[in-house]
């Protein structure tokens, strides 16, 4: 194995997105090395749902994602489902009804002339929304266990849905190694049980990485594709990423009895709490925590499957409320997922201020791992930027470059 190796680490979507990519496009050696099995920390903790939305360019970035993905599911390697299913965010008061009818109102205007005017008004950006005020929920859904007459309105998503398997009711495993089992058949090699412990670098460029068991290999490039992990990785190299950490709680909930139709998933606009009936029997239920909530930075291997008792008992609280069904439901399972945040909210994506070092960074892995691979392999392979550089570059942020740029503050 050569200097020009490429060496991915993470096996999670991401990284087995970027070792597909790479694969399609060079004959380069490519080695993913994973700390423990393939799609099992923060993957495979995901809710798995996926929707396109957002202003652009991110919104290209996501229809990428599902034409790769209708190609997967038309001619799959591994085993994916996918349930369209939509999304319904609901809130109990007349001031969230109206900042529910107001984000209608931009979504649906479709002109381009006019940017969003908040962060919650892009998510809902080139995505049919329709708002329905809560009187006229029964009229036009069939929602049997949601208490309609506490909601004061409500926005509906058609264009949102999840992917599933058998493993904890969820499905991104699955979806991730269509990823692997295409990397593998073009020559990627995935290392499990194998930690990255040290990145060389010498003359301002990646020269060696060093794995846990004290072996030295000689690599071209190294991508940063480890999750809430790559704040571990890129300081291995002495960058600092920027980003912080964000603990995503979710609980299984069993029913007394399955129900005998499909919802949609339910997201509460007053709380965070998310409301995901993946299976007849089984309900999830997800809480994401305030901004004042949050700690930054965290450990992610210190972060158990025991949620604090706060975040439990205010998710089922909310939940319960709107779906009375719940309060009969055993709670069988929880979890907690890390998700990563960067400063404007949006994946950090190819070149580094440290050449050969190349970030693979984003909260919503499932939607963006698509087009993050396409970027990294074409940066590294092609030395083509992309028509998303502006976007994801992290020389978009005060303090960095990319080796593209020449000024960074200090």
């Amino acid at each position: 194995m050569g200097d020009s190796a490429i060496g991915v680490v993470g096996g999670g979507i991401v990284g087995a997105s970027v070792a597909y990519h790479l694969s399609e496009r060079t004959d380069d050696p490519v080695i993913v090395y994973e700390r423990g099995d393939l799609v099992s920390a923060t993957t495979f903790r995901a809710t798995a749902m996926i929707g396109v939305a957002g202003p652009d360019p991110y919104h290209r970035m996501k229809e990428y994602g599902f034409r790769l993905y209708n190609d997967f599911f038309a001619d799959p390697e591994a085993e994916p489902r996918y349930r369209q299913s939509g999304r319904l965010r609901v809130s109990t008061t007349e001031r969230g009804a109206r900042e529910l009818e107001t984000l209608a109102s931009v979504a649906s205007d479709r002109s381009g002339t006019e940017p969003p005017r908040s962060a919650s008004a892009a998510k809902y950006a080139n995505s049919p929304v329709d708002y329905v005020p809560g009187g006229k929920l029964r009229d036009r859904f069939v929602l049997p266990p949601l208490r309609t007459e506490l909601v004061e309105g409500a926005l509906y998503r058609p264009q949102y849905g999840y992917v599933q398997d058998d493993s904890r009711t969820l499905g991104p495993r699955e979806l991730a190694m269509e990823f692997v089992e295409r990397a593998r058949a073009n020559g990627a090699d995935f290392e499990t049980n194998t930690a990255v412990t040290d990145i060389a670098v010498e003359g301002d460029a990646v020269r060696r990485i060093e794995l846990d068991g004290g072996e030295t290999v000689p690599v071209g490039s190294v991508v940063c594709a480890a999750g809430p992990w790559n704040a571990e990785v890129a300081a291995l190299a002495g960058l600092d990423l920027p980003v912080e950490h964000v603990p995503s709680p979710v609980f299984a909930l069993k029913l007394a009895d399955p129900l005998p139709y499909s919802l949609p998933m339910i997201k509460s606009h007053d709380s965070s709490v998310g409301i995901h009936p993946k299976r007849d029997d089984t309900v999830l239920v997800t809480y994401t925590p305030g901004e004042d909530e949050r700690e930054g930075r965290l450990d992610p291997s210190a972060v158990g499957d025991t949620a604090p008792d706060e975040y439990r008992t205010t998710a089922i609280r909310w939940a319960e409320r709107l779906l009375p069904v719940l309060e009969d439901a055993e709670l069988v399972d929880e979890w907690v997922g890390v998700g990563t945040n960067t400063p404007d909210g949006k994946p950090i994506a190819g070149w580094t201020g440290v050449d050969g070092l190349v970030l693979a960074a984003t909260r919503a892995g499932i939607q963006y791992a698509p087009a993050v691979g396409d970027i990294v392999a074409r940066q590294l392979v092609d030395g083509d930027p992309t028509e998303y550089y502006d976007a994801v570059s992290v020389s978009r942020f005060d303090g960095y470059e990319d080796g593209r740029t020449t000024d960074s503050a200090e």
